[in-house]
């Protein structure tokens, strides 16, 4: 099984060559259940969409309509799974991109990685956060980089802008890159799970390819953990199965994306959802792509799914070899994610340490795949954090491997939850544990209002508590 490490650490090496180790996207061609995403829809008014329509539209950063852009600007590594194939990139101080939209809420999707720089993101002209892409130990492509929700109703303009500046434990020689890839008008919330997570489930036959530099998440281990990279097989009838049998949250959605690689040696696999009929998917490719979108099932019901892969042994008569790559998987969900750094009107995220201990304060952690690049996390009992929002449903995303611990849930003045978040280290294959974005707490059937939600540390043995993010439904 080295042979594909090996061979694709090569080609991965060469894409580092091409483009100096650029970030990419997850994108690209895709086949799927059902059509997503992507461009202009027809009849849409201008600046971008708007009126009634709640439904999530994509626009892409070479939409001429609604994008505009200044300063020096080029295209990003092609060998990364863009959404539609491509995207842009500057490490240019002060060079722009602009998208005009109608709507209340908005995403900006790009790249975080070792190269990213600091950007600042401007809403009607008005700056409202600057975004750290400096993300370690991986680069991770078309990702949400920023989200802002209930902006008043018409049009609007979210502006990105290179700062040239970087984050302190970025290389001297990284170039501060700021990457746009696409924007999302109403968009839905997306959890990104690991290959590793503990809802993916791999049958004999799969392989850890590990030394990948861009697989989504690679090299996020502790000591004493097995590699995270991606899995392959060449063998037919191996089956990968995305089922989530623990708190039954992880798949819940209305959306659920294969993110693998296409290449000269892939081949075709077989996927179907919730049992059903299967679609053939050919992975093959003229050149390699890493982190991309090969499969997308949408507009499913919002409850729990399953989504089986399995190696067929074909390929296309192109195709060198038929290797079937599982690098993550994207399930999407109605509602708004406020991560853990989150500042607005209608909501607002705090954290307490213990009173008298020093040192007990939340750490930010930008070394995982986390929500929008960033997570804080704690070891110490008692320690806490508390999220009030206005909704009818509450989620906590944090996440749960062999390093994580144990915590309370209160939620207003009803019976608090206790939840334990330590995994084992690897399966029963020995196959690395590690979910991240994971749905950890989810309350529905609340009441229209005003809510409190408050996490305490319970765990007293250096086992982290991880705080990502919050989702609602209003």
């Amino acid at each position: 099984m080295k042979r594909y490490a090996i061979w694709v650490g090569i080609l991965l090496f060469v894409g580092m060559l091409v483009s100096c180790g650029g970030g990419g996207g997850g994108g690209g061609s895709s086949s799927s259940a059902a059509p997503t995403g992507g461009g202009t829809p027809a009849g849409t008014p201008p600046n971008g969409g708007g009126g009634t329509d709640t439904s999530t539209r994509r626009f892409e950063e070479n939409d001429a309509t609604f994008v505009t852009r200044s300063g020096d600007w080029t295209a990003s590594d092609p060998h990364a799974g863009w959404s539609k194939g491509a995207a842009l990139e500057s490490s240019a101080q002060g060079a722009s991109i602009t998208f005009s939209f109608t709507g209340t809420s908005v995403r900006w999707i790009g790249a975080r990685g070792r190269d990213g720089g600091i950007a600042s993101v401007q809403v009607d002209g008005a700056e409202v956060k600057q975004v750290n892409l400096f993300a370690r130990p991986s680069d991770e492509f078309r990702t949400p980089c920023f989200t802002i929700y209930d902006l008043t109703p018409g049009p609007h303009t979210l502006t990105i802008v290179v700062t040239g500046n970087k984050d302190g434990g970025a290389a001297a020689t990284s170039p501060g890159k700021v990457w746009v890839d696409a924007f999302e008008v109403n968009p839905m919330v997306v959890s990104h799970l690991q290959e590793s997570d503990p809802a993916v489930a791999f049958s004999d036959g799969w392989a850890v390819v590990p030394t990948g530099l861009f697989w989504s998440g690679s090299g996020a281990s502790n000591d004493g953990e097995p590699p995270v990279g991606a899995m392959v097989t060449e063998t037919a009838g191996a089956t990968a199965t995305l089922q989530d049998n623990d708190r039954h949250l992880n798949v819940r959605g209305t959306s659920i994306s294969w993110i693998g690689y296409r290449g000269p040696d892939a081949g075709i696999a077989a996927v179907s959802v919730d049992n059903g009929p299967e679609v053939l998917v050919d992975t093959y490719g003229d050149t390699f792509k890493v982190q991309e979108v090969l499969f997308t099932a949408s507009g499913l019901a919002d409850t729990e799914h399953t989504l089986r892969i399995r190696a067929t042994g074909d390929k296309n008569p192109k195709s060198s070899a038929a290797k079937i790559f599982v690098d993550a998987f994207d399930v999407a969900k109605p509602g708004k994610r406020f991560e853990d750094d989150s500042t607005s009107a209608n909501v607002s995220v705090t954290f307490g340490n213990v009173p008298g201990v020093p040192g007990s304060s939340w750490t930010p952690n930008n070394a995982r795949v986390w929500s929008e690049g960033l997570s804080r996390t704690n070891v110490h009992q008692g320690a806490s954090a508390t999220f009030t929002f206005t909704g009818t449903s509450v989620s906590w995303i944090g996440c749960e491997k062999s390093t994580i611990g144990s915590a309370r849930v209160f939620l207003d003045d009803q019976p608090p939850v206790d939840i334990n978040m330590n995994k084992p280290v690897a399966n029963a294959q020995g196959f690395a544990v590690q979910g991240f974005q994971r749905t950890i707490f989810r309350k529905d059937g609340l009441t229209k209002g005003p809510h409190t939600l408050r996490i305490e540390v319970t765990s007293n043995n250096n086992n982290f508590v991880v705080v990502d993010a919050f989702d609602i439904l209003d």
